[in-house]
């Protein structure tokens, strides 16, 4: 036996001791190992950075090992690291750039992620795999995603059902929320309508609404909109006046005329009945518009007039600021930081950072399916350079004729029916509301879901880009 053993063991100690080590390298190499992920999903706010956990056990050295992180539900790759480099070929195209694996703790087995920005896309289920030769493991890592929106915004809509339509507004929740009322006496009710839209970012916007009736007005009328996933939660409470009730039913006393009429003749009277009700939701609608302008407007108008700075050299503007119409030739202007260079825009002079705003718009020439034009409000930081997209996305909130329609400049175009000559725009900074408001009849065109303008200076925004148009600023609410 003793001379069977030196046949293979070294010459010089020096030998032996290289030998252990390759023998001890070689058996951790080939041993089996775990992958473990933490026991409990991960909850991170939209836009934070996030560090997925994932380690081997026992705790050998990882840097030499073929680490990928994957999202089972596309079947495709976060991340993928191999002996010492990342590699980017496979990776997701919306991971590029936010990605890193944590380096530091390689040596010690740990492979955790880093992932910054967490977008409402990356929530789900991440899978951490590890490969050594023959030998595989993995493990499951949850991530929910949330975001807390805008506190919600109630509004007066119009009178419906012998009540008040009273309408709630929130943006910027993700999952999508619960949305509750609370009437006076603090029981919830369920809303009658229900609408909800994803933005760009994939952030939900809710729409709910209820009728009030005048026999249970008393008190205060609240909405909740809850992320039950950070457990948060918004409330706004409305306390609807008497007067607006005194025309939610104008034409009952009419009904009862026109019913002991009937008896008599009752052609005569049922012509004259369905004659006043007509006329009677006629003026339900009009003291609703009322109603709606009264709650928007301000008492007195913005005076708002153009900024000759901003606007594109095709523009052509009044003498007095206060009309844009798109001329034939390039204009020899300095192309400054603060002038467009691509869309024929031009902002008002005017910014407003606080407080609500109103100024009316008159649009002069053929509304037909060839006029290019939009009006609104844009930040005062918005791109002047080049094509983009047109939406809130981008910093713009307007409406206008394009593509032969009149529509909201939504990152998905809602038509919005007829052109209006004349309309109000409508800027609530604080609540972070645009509205569009029709001048003639008073009803409401469109409101944006509320955004958040964080302080940031709002100027009015025009678009010209077609020559049979001209966007004119009027003096008063006449």
């Amino acid at each position: 036996m003793l001379l069977r053993t030196q046949m293979w063991l070294p010459a010089s100690p020096g030998g032996l001791l290289s030998s252990l080590v390759t023998l001890h390298v070689l058996r951790l190499g080939s041993a089996d190992f775990s992958v473990v992920g933490p026991d409990r999903p991960l909850q991170v706010t939209v836009g934070q950075d996030v560090v997925l956990p994932c380690h081997l056990s026992p705790s050998v050295e990882a840097r030499s090992l073929d680490i990928r992180w994957i999202r089972p539900r596309f079947s495709k790759t976060v991340h993928h690291y191999r002996n010492g480099e990342d590699l980017s070929g496979e990776q997701m195209v919306e991971y590029v750039g936010r990605t890193e694996l944590v380096r530091d703790g390689l040596s010690r087995g740990h492979l955790d992620l880093r992932i910054s920005a967490l977008r409402p896309s990356d929530d789900g289920q991440y899978v951490c795999t590890v490969r050594n030769g023959a030998s595989y493991g993995e493990a499951t890592v949850d991530v929910e995603v949330a975001a807390t929106g805008s506190g919600p915004q109630l509004s007066l809509e119009a009178y419906e059902d012998g009540g008040i339509r009273v309408v709630c507004r929130s943006a910027g929740w993700y999952p999508l929320p619960e949305v509750l009322w609370k009437a006076p006496d603090g029981q919830h009710l369920p809303s009658v309508s229900q609408k909800h839209s994803s933005d760009e970012s994939g952030l939900f916007d809710v729409k709910h609404a209820i009728v009030v009736t005048s026999g249970n007005r008393r008190g205060n009328w609240s909405c909740v909109v809850r992320n039950s996933r950070l457990n948060q939660e918004q409330e706004t409470s409305l306390h609807i006046a008497a007067p607006f009730f005194h025309n939610a039913r104008p034409w009952m006393v009419g009904v009862a005329v026109l019913l002991v009429l009937s008896v008599v003749l009752l052609g005569l009277g049922a012509y004259l009945w369905r004659r006043k009700l007509l006329q009677s939701r006629e003026l339900e609608k009009r003291d609703a518009a009322l109603a709606w302008r009264k709650f928007l407007l301000p008492h007195g108008p913005d005076v708002v007039t153009l900024d000759p700075n901003s606007a594109h050299p095709e523009l052509v503007l009044s003498a007095d600021g206060r009309s844009v119409r798109r001329g034939r030739a390039w204009q020899d202007l300095p192309d400054t930081p603060e002038r467009f260079d691509s869309y024929c825009c031009v902002l008002g002079q005017e910014g407003f950072r606080e407080g609500r705003h109103c100024w009316e718009v008159e649009v002069k020439g053929e509304l037909g399916g060839d006029a290019w034009w939009a009006v609104g409000v844009a930040r005062d930081s918005v791109d002047r350079k080049g094509y983009f997209y047109l939406s809130p996305y981008r910093g713009i909130w307007g409406v206008g004729q394009c593509e032969g329609q009149f529509q909201s400049l939504t990152f998905k175009r809602t038509s919005l029916g007829r052109v209006p000559r004349r309309f109000w725009v409508c800027l609530d900074c604080t609540q972070g509301l645009v509205t569009f408001i029709d001048a003639e009849s008073g009803v409401e065109i469109f409101t944006f879901p509320p955004a958040s303008f964080k302080g940031e200076i709002i100027r009015p925004w025009f678009w010209v880009d077609t020559w049979n148009i001209e966007l004119c600023l009027r003096d008063s609410t006449s």
